[in-house]
């Protein structure tokens, strides 16, 4: 199956970054506007296929679900769903558990492309991370990290969450390299983490590729990580 993901320029995010630079000179902080355009992405395709993947442990996950979008890579468990969400900002590629009673839980996936050299990204990715859950309470360690590579950088969030009577834990990766800038969302409940054989999350994260290579390995080794909070 295939899904069509939109996409729009950053001369909008650029524009916006102009207009709020000269309204709040004292603010170093992305606008909220940004924070929306920011999440465009360009046009592409997602394909599905499903085959056996390995964890670092070297035990078999078999059957997984292996989404390609571009040259990026999602795996997750046997018989997921994907689907696009509309939002006012765009588009974002969402990957669901089968037969879930809960509409909270995903996986989801953006990209923009960086085409212009004046914005700060670092500033960008960071408040992407702190905006990556609106309408949860956070319950416990809420923690933010930088992580630095060869050739590129990451912000990484963790954080427990409460929300409609259950508890959720959340995950956001925004990855930035030399030409585009990539979020990646996780949430699931509490209860299909203790059911899951193994650690989901680190299943997950440690198969996500950008550009066909896993996002730490032996041409961008992790050089530093750097507590944010």
């Amino acid at each position: 199956m295939t899904y069509f993901l939109n996409s729009i320029s950053l001369f909008r995010i650029l524009l916006l970054l102009t207009i709020a630079s000269i309204c709040t000179q004292c603010r170093p902080n992305v606008s909220d506007e940004q924070l929306k355009a920011a999440t465009q992405m360009q046009v592409d395709t997602a394909t599905v296929t499903s085959f056996n993947i390995e964890r670092d442990n070297s035990l078999e996950l078999a059957n997984w679900s292996v989404f390609e979008s571009g040259r990026e890579v999602i795996c997750v468990p046997p018989n997921w769903k994907a689907h696009l969400v509309n939002q006012d900002s765009g588009q974002e590629l969402v990957l669901l558990p089968p037969n879930s009673l809960d509409s909270i839980e995903r996986v989801t996936f953006s990209r923009l492309i960086k085409d212009n050299s004046s914005l700060d990204y670092p500033a960008l990715a960071q408040e992407l991370a702190k905006s990556a859950f609106p309408n949860f309470r956070v319950v416990e360690g809420d923690t933010l990290k930088k992580l630095v590579m060869q050739k590129a950088f990451a912000i990484e969030r963790n954080v427990g969450l409460f929300a409609h009577g259950k508890t959720y834990k959340g995950y956001c990766l925004v990855y930035v390299n030399d030409s585009k800038l990539y979020q990646f969302r996780i949430l699931f409940g509490k209860d299909r983490l203790k059911d899951y054989r193994g650690d989901l999350f680190r299943d997950i994260i440690g198969n996500l590729q950008i550009d066909k290579k896993y996002l730490v390995d032996n041409d961008n080794p992790l050089k530093q990580v750097i507590n944010l909070r």
